[in-house]
């Protein structure tokens, strides 16, 4: 199976690395349960936004992953790991441009719906530092 990943780095977030070292002994709990409480809902739905669908795929009665709830998440410390369902396997065609894809570039919704949803996850975590500090 074709594989693809992204990590994405925290570079100019000083806001929450600044937080991050004031609260050094609860960050990792803190970050854990912020990214399993909200984050990975918040990076799943960014995804599932820009999910292309073709024509052909809108016939009547389709289903399509776009409006269905196509990812699945793993959690691993400080992190998580967004995969297609197995019914929506074919998800990883068109972003990466392979299989019955190969003619198109790679779309790479995947790798842009979580640069979209980065800084909405900084500031939950932001946020959720804030709570310690009241």
């Amino acid at each position: 199976m074709a594989r693809n990943s992204w990590e994405l780095k925290i570079n100019g977030q000083d806001e929450l690395l600044v937080r991050m070292e004031r609260y050094s002994s609860e960050s990792e709990r803190l970050i854990n349960e912020a990214l399993k409480a909200k984050g990975s809902d918040i990076a799943t739905d960014r995804i599932t936004r820009i999910i292309p669908v073709s024509k052909t795929d809108l016939r009547k009665g389709h289903q399509h992953a776009k409006s269905s709830r196509p990812l699945k998440t793993q959690y691993f410390n400080l992190g998580f790991t967004i995969r297609p369902t197995k019914k929506f396997e074919y998800l990883k065609y068109p972003d990466l441009g392979i299989g019955t894809s190969k003619k198109n570039q790679p779309d790479e919704f995947m790798k842009r719906g979580l640069g979209l949803a980065l800084d909405p996850i900084t500031e939950l975590l932001i946020r959720q530092f804030d709570k310690l500090n009241k």
